[in-house]
């Protein structure tokens, strides 16, 4: 009875955790990158990730994790692929597109149609007031990205890159969907699979870091919270609801972030921006209520 209270209670949280702590990434690797390089600071997040969750789960759970991890062949290898595109590729492009002089927020908006492409790469049916619902957030978004006056920095390979990352994060998250895989073990995988290409690549790029009290909290930060907590708690959420459901929450992280640029940098908000985010919410109840209702009607 415990055991099946907490799981309702962590099906319950878990969107608002979720967000809390993704969103929470572009402050850190903001702060991180100010004494790191883009390939750096990308190797220590994933080594990390995989020591941080592999010792976690074999102190806490060592029964349980050696089940776990035993798993076919096959599915390992699906789940380091679901790593390339969800860990390597999504977190490369994302970089690369900054790093390529793209507006943070400009890069907000090509990632804001993630909602829209995941019922369409999913194949789910979500209804023309479904995709109604997308579209009315997507434009609440770009309001509040407007209003936080941060497009104003273009490049055609920043664009590229963008698109590119959020190709990325819509295919991963649909395949680790279809995955019949316990959210630890594919965690595991997938950081196996990053830890690796990063580690290849930094042989290349070369080793950049001066190692500041910033940075390693940033590290620590992104490793044990954003790379594993926030993670695992998408995984769960992806395993437990329709993936354009999951989807639909990645409008809020925009906000959530400048919520957060807000407390950190002391960023303006706009009353552009506070319609935006009325807009945003409103959109993503229209949505849940509207897929709530297809549900019922299928039933």
């Amino acid at each position: 009875m415990e055991i099946e209270l907490s799981v309702r209670n962590l099906v319950k949280v878990a969107p608002v955790l979720f967000l809390l702590m993704w969103s929470s990434g572009a402050i850190f690797v903001k702060l991180g990158l100010e004494n790191g390089s883009v390939w750096s600071f990308l190797v220590l997040r994933a080594v990390g990730a995989l020591l941080v969750i592999t010792v976690a789960s074999s102190v806490l759970l060592p029964r349980e994790i050696r089940e776990t991890l035993s798993v076919s062949k096959s599915l390992i290898v699906k789940s380091m692929v679901a790593g390339l595109l969800l860990q390597v590729a999504y977190q490369s492009f994302f970089f690369l597109a900054i790093d390529h002089d793209l507006a943070p927020g400009t890069l907000a908006i090509i990632l804001g149609l993630q909602p829209i492409l995941t019922p369409i790469f999913a194949r789910e049916i979500i209804g023309i007031r479904g995709y109604l619902s997308l579209a009315v957030g997507f434009a609440g978004l770009s309001l509040v990205v407007y209003g936080a006056k941060d497009v104003s920095a273009m490049s055609g390979s920043g664009v590229l890159f963008a698109f590119a990352s959020v190709l990325a994060i819509t295919m991963g998250s649909v395949y680790q969907k279809h995955l019949n895989i316990h959210p630890i073990a594919s965690v595991i995988y997938q950081y196996t699979a990053a830890s690796i290409v990063f580690l290849i690549i930094i042989a290349f790029q070369g080793w950049n870091v001066v190692w500041t009290a910033q940075f390693a909290f940033c590290v620590v930060w992104m490793v044990c919270v954003v790379s594993v907590g926030a993670v695992l708690l998408l995984f769960h959420m992806l395993s437990n609801e329709a993936a354009s459901k999951v989807g639909v929450l990645f409008y809020l992280v925009p906000i959530f972030t400048m919520a957060f640029d807000y407390i950190v940098f002391g960023t303006v908000v706009t009353g552009f921006t506070i319609i935006g985010v009325i807009i945003v919410i409103s959109a993503i109840l229209m949505f849940q209520r509207s897929q709530n209702r297809r549900g019922r009607e299928v039933v």
